[in-house]
């Protein structure tokens, strides 16, 4: 079987033993999570009438006192302020009332008050006609009437309204959300499982074969390094002790025979026999072996995908966190703050990204993530205990600049570690770990934030980023140094720069993505959404449809730009998706309009970025064979990341000046008419086309 072959069958495997485990594993959360709700759905509406009947004992004692003291019922001025501050607080109840013996309404809630007669009408008619005594259906709500006494006789009633739509938005909220943490528990499983596999079986037997195969090449000159201890280990460890014997008796026999030598008693049948022996065989030093492992990509994937987990985590909050300690200023307002650490962190991790590079060829791989994840967990940490604006951005920009070390050195090394005919599915490993990473981050820290609150989350997200240290250490092996590639001048980039149609296109096609993506969706998106009263919890769940949308549609989206060469095409239709689902955002309010307009804005993206890089080597092919491709494809990624820092900032001015929806409007009417620009570009540049020269 050939090498290529073996990985294929290995790949398959691993996908299979992962997919059957994580079936059974989702499985048996389903199964206790129905359970669950079962029994949550039956304990919540007594829960909510005891909570209910608990709050109207603790309003009667007031009226009680006040009628102990002898003040009539009907002269509280201040009952209706005293009704709406008891109902403030409290999703559950849509009003609280006070009426007299006789039924009529004496003092109400605000939203109470603007009911008509006929409605404390049908109320008394419910109570009457209701089986259960003192609590009544009406008009999507449950009437609690709660009797106050005073001396031994009824001075009135309290009637609390118990909103039953309450209780089916919990449980929808509350099967949404073991839906997510089901599908999020998926990816999970099949990355860890599929990390673990690769580490733990296919490798150990895919060093055994190697070194079965040497040593049957006669080839005893290299050891695995053995990092772990199971089943799979043990068998390479056997082999590897056989070849190690093999070469202590070596080092035996040849001493012997220069001792031989040298007294003179050496036959020459004897060395005609080890002369031979050097010729068929070849040992190495048993103190010193040369290592029979190299680093590979899938080294890296489980820290990786535990560390970009840990970072993204705050997506989906972030703005509201910032927002929370924002304290009003004469200078700057509080959009340009809440929009101010997003950029910082775009320039931090640009400034900190040639670190990553330096450190992976002096120290090696292990040490350069090492460096990277230290003040990442720290930053994240510290970023929930932050008490003021200042030390927010502070630890805002440690973090990263952890993450621009760490993400640079994982893209090297997987640049360095994969084959040539393998590129690209080595890179998978990176854009699989963060994607994934995205959508579970995404939506589970939006649930923690709801649940735990902010700065819990943040220890979460540093507790996980620690966990990924923790796997470098014990299953990344280092790479070593190596010696610092050759720089590109910076005249060559000047030059690039200089040209228009190159800089245009690059105005026109990948500034733009970038100015949606953190401009609007990392931005606006949760500010509008915690506006409208969506939750954490709600707002992770729309913007992980973003991500999921992006990740499904960018295999298909390569496949079919590759195939029927419709990379211009589909560039001019993901920024006219990414424009459209911003307007759209606009002007909806329901979840199901807010979901469709991010599903618009996720598919543009894939639309949009994913043949980008592809459409540059033919529309620029001088440019190319003057400055390089690496070079010309660095600037675009420089100037992506200009796109990124500009785009909060750009938003923040928007939504200071002119409100949301104003905002929001400019962002999807600039990215049409972006587009429209763009293909006019393109259809001047196939006008004047001509075969690129050699």
């Amino acid at each position: 079987m050939s090498p290529a072959s073996d990985g294929g069958l290995s790949r398959g495997r691993i996908w299979q033993v992962s997919l059957l485990s994580t079936l059974l594993i989702v499985a048996t959360l389903v199964a206790a999570s129905l359970q669950a709700s079962r029994l949550f759905e039956e304990s919540l509406r007594p829960d909510l009438r005891a909570k209910a009947e608990t709050l109207a004992e603790t309003v009667a004692l007031n009226f009680r006192r006040a009628a102990d003291l002898g003040i009539p019922v009907t002269r509280l001025g201040a009952a209706d302020a005293y009704l709406d501050d008891a109902a403030a607080g409290h999703e559950e109840l849509r009003y609280i009332g006070f009426a007299s013996p006789e039924g009529r309404m004496l003092y109400a809630s605000r939203e109470l008050k603007t009911r008509p007669e006929s409605f404390f009408e049908r109320m008394q008619q419910a109570h009457a006609h209701e089986e259960s005594q003192g609590l009544a259906h009406l008009e999507g709500a449950l009437d609690l009437a709660y009797p106050v006494e005073s001396r031994g006789r009824v001075i009135g009633r309290l009637h609390l309204g118990i909103d039953e739509g309450y209780v089916d938005q919990r449980l929808q909220e509350i099967h949404t959300d073991i839906l997510i943490t089901l599908f999020v528990t998926a990816l999970v499983t099949i990355e860890v499982l599929m990390a673990l596999m690769g580490l733990l079986v296919v490798r150990p037997l895919r060093l055994l074969h190697r070194l079965l195969a040497l040593g049957s090449a006669g080839d005893f000159t290299r050891q695995a390094r053995l990092r772990l201890h199971d089943e799979a280990t043990r068998a390479l460890a056997a082999a590897a002790r056989l070849v190690r014997g093999l070469n202590v008796r070596h080092v035996a026999l040849t001493e012997r025979a220069a001792q031989s030598r040298r007294s003179g008693k050496l036959a020459q049948a004897v060395e005609q026999a080890l002369a031979a022996l050097g010729e068929q065989f070849r040992f190495g030093d048993p103190k010193a072996p040369a290592a029979l492992e190299e680093p590979e990509t899938g080294d890296l994937r489980l820290p990786l995908f535990i560390y970009l987990f840990g970072s993204e985590l705050s997506r989906s909050f972030w703005p509201l966190y910032v927002k929370q300690l924002y304290q009003p200023g004469p200078f700057f307002s509080e959009s340009f703050i809440v929009a101010l650490p997003m950029s910082l962190w775009v320039t931090a991790m640009v400034l900190c990204t040639p670190l990553g590079g330096r450190l992976l060829n002096t120290r090696g791989s292990r040490v350069a993530l090492l460096a990277g994840m230290v003040p990442s967990a720290l930053g994240l940490a510290l970023t929930g205990q932050s008490s003021s604006l200042a030390e927010l951005f502070l630890w805002r920009m440690v973090t990263a600049g952890g993450y621009g070390i760490v993400t640079a050195t994982a893209l090297l090394h997987v640049a360095r570690t994969s084959r040539q005919s393998h590129v690209a599915r080595s890179m998978g490993v990176f854009v699989g770990a963060s994607t994934a990473a995205s959508v579970c981050g995404t939506a589970i820290g939006g649930i923690l934030a709801d649940r735990i609150g902010y700065g819990a989350t943040f220890g979460v997200a540093a507790g996980l980023v620690c966990l990924s240290m923790v796997l470098v250490g014990l299953l990344t092996p280092d790479s070593g140094p190596r010696e610092p590639a050759e720089h590109r001048p910076v005249a060559a980039y000047l030059g690039i720069l200089k040209r228009g149609r190159v800089l245009l296109f690059i105005l026109l096609a990948a500034m733009p993505v970038r100015l949606v993506l953190t401009g609007f969706l990392f931005f606006l998106t949760p500010l509008r959404l915690h506006e409208l009263g969506f939750s954490e919890a709600a707002i992770g769940r729309l913007m992980m449809g973003s991500f999921i949308s992006t990740v499904f549609a960018t295999p298909v989206v390569s496949l079919l730009a590759d195939r029927y060469g419709w990379h211009r095409g589909m560039m001019l239709v993901g920024g006219g998706s990414s424009g459209l689902g911003v307007l759209l955002f606009a002007s909806a309010e329901g979840s199901w309009p807010l979901l469709v307009s991010v599903l618009l804005v996720g598919l543009g993206q894939a639309l949009a970025a994913t043949p980008l890089l592809a459409s540059v080597p033919p529309l620029f092919a001088e440019e190319c064979a003057g400055f390089g491709l690496d070079a010309l494809l660095s600037v675009f990624r420089i100037i992506e990341r200009v796109g990124s820092l500009a785009g909060p900032l750009i938003a923040a001015a928007l939504l200071s000046a002119g409100g949301f929806v104003r905002s929001a409007h400019a962002i999807g009417a600039g990215m049409l008419v972006l587009t429209a620009g763009l293909a006019a570009y393109l259809f001047v540049r196939s006008l004047h086309s001509s075969p690129p020269t050699p």
